[in-house]
């Protein structure tokens, strides 16, 4: 039994997509559903119900989800627990991430002038919301980067955790374009016109919730027509390009495809809603490295040419 095998199923109970799951997994579909045969034939039960869409988990995978969850947390817990007695991790600074913040945030962000000047060495994992969050509660990270909203989901609210707002973005509702770059399709049709949506594929993920908060605004019920679905913003903001549908993506995702004239914002201002970019840690001390990091942003954030974060240019993003 191997642990990415373990892993593998955690994706797979959470998107309950083969295909998806695979893409978050970073292998291909077929490798990723023998890995999961593999875990089945070494339980020697059936842990995925594959006659249903999306995939359910049967009985006996039910029951394995909440062990499988507190073996992987502790195997990481007890991978950095022996780095850290070696001393093999105290220059490693870990973070946990959304894939899109990963993407397309960290890296200009770890490489601003008032992050750069520190000699730091970072480890990034892309991760979906609850993941991420899961990753900083059961230790295996130093920080979690993340999208908030005042009126989202809660994040780590009254726990023994501490966040700085370090940047941020807007979800803004788009379309791909025909040769002229006018958008392929509008909100502003009659009530009786189906328009083709790209939706999130979990109900519990962060940005579809936002996504939901923002269609109540709308001055009548949207009739959107769920025709593609994808974990990843990344994976919408394609099918978008390709003309499939409209999509609430992060601005920081699309804005290059905008410049280009690929992709084009509708619904204005009252489909689009600012997000926060926040990092957190676990409150109390630390390593030095993670410590001095934090100390360093919090310093940061006095300096006048401080806004509201290190607001990175989403427009050049």
């Amino acid at each position: 039994m191997e642990l990415q095998w373990l892993e593998d199923f955690l994706e797979i109970a959470a998107t309950r997509n083969f295909s998806t799951a695979a893409t978050a997994r970073n292998i291909s579909q077929p490798a990723f559903s023998r890995r999961i045969k593999s875990l089945e034939n070494w339980i020697g039960a059936d842990l995925i119900d594959r006659s249903t869409y999306p995939v359910q988990l049967t009985r006996a995978g039910t029951m394995f989800l909440p062990g499988c969850q507190r073996l992987v947390r502790e195997a990481y817990r007890l991978r950095t627990d022996c780095r850290n007695v070696a001393g093999e991790s105290s220059a490693m600074l870990t973070f946990t991430s959304l894939h899109t913040l990963a993407m397309y945030f960290f890296p200009k962000w770890i490489g601003s002038p008032l992050i750069s000047r520190l000699p730091l060495r970072t480890s990034m994992h892309a991760a979906d919301f609850l993941e991420s969050i899961d990753h900083l509660c059961s230790g295996q990270c130093d920080f979690a980067i993340t999208y908030v909203h005042p009126d989202g989901p809660p994040v780590l609210e009254g726990g023994p955790f501490e966040s700085l707002q370090i940047g941020k973005d807007r979800l803004i509702l788009v379309s791909g374009t025909d040769e002229n770059g006018r958008p392929l399709f509008d909100i502003d049709v009659p009530e009786s016109t189906e328009i083709p949506y790209l939706a999130y594929s979990w109900s519990d993920g962060y940005i579809g919730k936002l996504a939901t908060l923002i269609q109540s605004r709308w001055r009548r019920p949207l009739n959107l027509s769920t025709v593609y679905q994808s974990g990843l913003a990344d994976g919408l903001k394609h099918m978008a390009v390709a003309g499939r549908g409209v999509a609430w993506l992060p601005q920081i995702c699309v804005a290059e495809a905008m410049r280009q004239g690929r992709l084009a914002q509708i619904g204005g201002p009252q489909m689009s809603l600012e997000m926060e970019i926040r990092i957190f840690r676990r409150a109390g001390p630390g390593s030095p490295d993670s410590d001095g990091l934090w100390q360093h942003l919090k310093q940061c954030a006095a300096l006048p040419q401080y806004k509201s974060g290190f607001d990175v240019d989403i427009d050049a993003a």
